[in-house]
């Protein structure tokens, strides 16, 4: 016999010695180990997932907390430019410049007629 035949022989032989309920139990692990593999990525992925829309969130929240401080701040802004605006356009404005301060204003006190009226 040449040492060719010898090891396809043995070969042969190495795959007749296992029996069926072998094959089946290795077939029954490697499909366990593959579906834990696979759920186990599963999860991790939809960890992953999960963390970054709750980081994003998280950055969302800040951002609008942040916009809202930033428009208050605007609003007070605007404010403050119309009051020195208004004090400013009074000021320079020509039919005011030329008004006379009373010295002496008459007020109406009392109970009058033109006053309960």
């Amino acid at each position: 016999m040449s040492s060719a035949f010898r090891a396809s022989h043995n070969a042969e032989n190495f795959m007749r010695r296992k029996t069926l309920s072998q094959r089946v139990e290795l077939s029954i692990t490697s499909l366990i180990l593959v579906t834990l593999i696979l759920v186990g990525m599963i999860s991790l992925a939809y960890l992953v997932h999960s963390n970054l829309n709750a980081t994003k969130g998280y950055a969302l929240k800040t951002l609008e907390l942040q916009r809202s401080k930033l428009l208050m701040e605007n609003e007070v802004w605007d404010m403050q430019i119309a009051k020195v605006k208004s004090l400013d356009t009074l000021q320079n404005d020509p039919s005011i410049k030329m008004m006379v301060r009373a010295d002496q204003p008459l007020f109406i006190r009392g109970d009058t007629a033109i006053a309960s009226r």
